[in-house]
């Protein structure tokens, strides 16, 4: 496997992007030549009041993670969680333990050759009902893409 990673490492752009569209689009993996990027407005998809925090991505790790990284102000998270479930399906936000989260990972592809995005919401809090999150500061939303197979 370290050979294959070392292999991986030494192509040429043009090699990653013939890898990419013979196995990767497939597989759901972002363009090897992707920015990291405001995703959601990339798609144009992007709700109202979610704020853009930024992008990081990781390069040293093998599956070459991408995360857009957002906020939304505890008053508009029932709208920004209403949105995120019509628009990508993501399950609903639950409590548990320490805060809000919609659960597992959650994956969301806008068909057979399109990327395939990992969208997660939630925050640590105090047990607050829904009807009390206006008293959190703030909820985060990540969107993450991977720019090589598992």
């Amino acid at each position: 496997m370290l050979f294959a990673a070392n292999v991986i490492a030494q192509q040429t752009p043009a090699q990653a992007l013939s890898a990419w569209e013979a196995r990767g689009r497939a597989d759901g993996l972002a363009r090897p030549d992707i920015e990291c990027q405001d995703f959601l407005q990339a798609m144009g998809r992007k709700p109202a009041g979610l704020e853009y925090g930024g992008c990081s991505q990781d390069d040293a790790s093998y599956i070459k993670p991408m995360q857009a990284h957002y906020r939304v102000p505890g008053a508009q998270a029932v709208k920004v969680e209403a949105y995120l479930r019509e628009t990508f399906g993501m399950p609903a936000l639950r409590y548990v333990c320490c805060g809000w989260s919609n659960g597992a990972p959650y994956y969301w592809r806008d068909g057979a050759d399109a990327v395939r995005y990992q969208i997660g919401m939630g925050v640590e809090s105090l047990p607050h009902a829904r009807s009390e999150w206006h008293r959190i500061e703030a909820f985060n939303v990540t969107v993450e893409v991977l720019r090589q197979s598992p």
